[in-house]
């Protein structure tokens, strides 16, 4: 069995071997042998999705939802018993991660090993981040732009019209983090640490299996 990923796309793929051990077991009744692999491969990745999940939980501090709907499944069967998590999605906001947003100025804290720290801009008047509110009603920590301006009339007059007519026409940005994929990933923190736990949980599933099948005559 050989667990790999790649571009987002965490591969469980069957060997030669892995199918002539189940087989053997099987005697017989060999010819259940792909649906034995087939359900022990689905089993070891719902399994394998909730670990990544949790894994991630414990190394960075991006809420769990936003984990857990970056990751699809992809359901092998009995012509071609593999499985594949696809982990999708753009660099996360920080708002997505453990943040306090005093008027001080916003602080964020990215890995559970680390700390809230002060995001402040290294440029002009250091500007601290904030939280803001756009029209859409989404919320976001942001940063003043430091040398940029709204140009354009409607971007002048819309904050004109929000904040009056000495509002700040610095430009500010939605601050972003590390995505999902990356999180999820991680060879030495995430998916490296839990790929020789997978391979386990593959053994044990297709053992349960194949005692379905022969308890089952």
């Amino acid at each position: 069995m050989k667990t790999r990923i790649q571009d987002g796309m965490i591969r469980f793929e069957f060997d030669e071997a892995v199918l002539q051990t189940i087989e053997k077991a099987l005697g017989d009744m060999k010819g259940q042998s792909r649906k034995v692999l087939k359900n022990a491969v689905n089993a070891t990745a719902k399994q394998a999705r909730s670990d990544l999940a949790d894994k991630a939980k414990e190394e960075y501090m991006a809420k769990k939802s936003a984990l857990n709907s970056s990751m699809k499944l992809g359901r092998a069967t009995v012509s071609k018993p593999e499985a594949t998590i696809t982990v999708t999605g753009g660099t996360l906001e920080l708002k997505k991660f453990k943040a306090t947003t005093p008027r001080s100025g916003a602080k964020v804290q990215i890995t559970t090993g680390g700390t809230l720290k002060l995001i402040q801009s290294r440029k002009g008047n250091k500007a601290k981040a904030f939280l803001a509110t756009f029209a859409s009603g989404h919320q976001a920590i942001v940063q003043r732009q430091y040398g940029k301006t709204y140009k354009t009339a409607s971007g002048r007059s819309s904050r004109q019209e929000k904040w009056g007519r000495s509002a700040d026409m610095t430009q500010i940005k939605k601050l972003l983090s590390i995505s999902a994929p990356k999180m999820i990933g991680d060879e030495k923190k995430v998916f490296g640490v839990l790929r020789p736990e997978i391979y386990g949980n593959l053994m044990e599933n297709i053992r349960r299996e194949i005692d379905k099948v022969v308890n089952a005559t």
